[in-house]
């Protein structure tokens, strides 16, 4: 299956103005939001912090999500169930 390389192919969808126009009416239109004190924001999702320790059966030790519950183990390549360390 080949890869396409970005910017190989044109946007599927052209805002009416253009691109530029359309980020300007974004930013107009979130600093106006940002005035009306709205209970709520629109910003990046924020990354999960909640890892933990792992050990894999050969010994290697890694971090991962806390909910891991089976790896591949980046050292031994097999698939092996999460021990948690505590």
């Amino acid at each position: 299956m080949a890869t396409l390389e970005p910017g190989s192919t044109p946007r599927r969808w052209i805002p009416e103005g253009g691109l530029q126009e359309h980020r300007e009416k974004i930013h107009k239109e979130s600093k106006i939001a940002d005035k009306k004190n709205l209970p709520f924001t629109f910003s990046k999702p924020g990354k999960t912090k909640k890892q933990s320790q792992f050990k894999c059966e050969c010994g290697h030790i890694f971090l991962a999500s806390k909910n891991t519950v089976m790896v591949i183990c980046s050292k031994c390549k097999k698939l092996s169930k999460a021990a948690k360390m505590e």
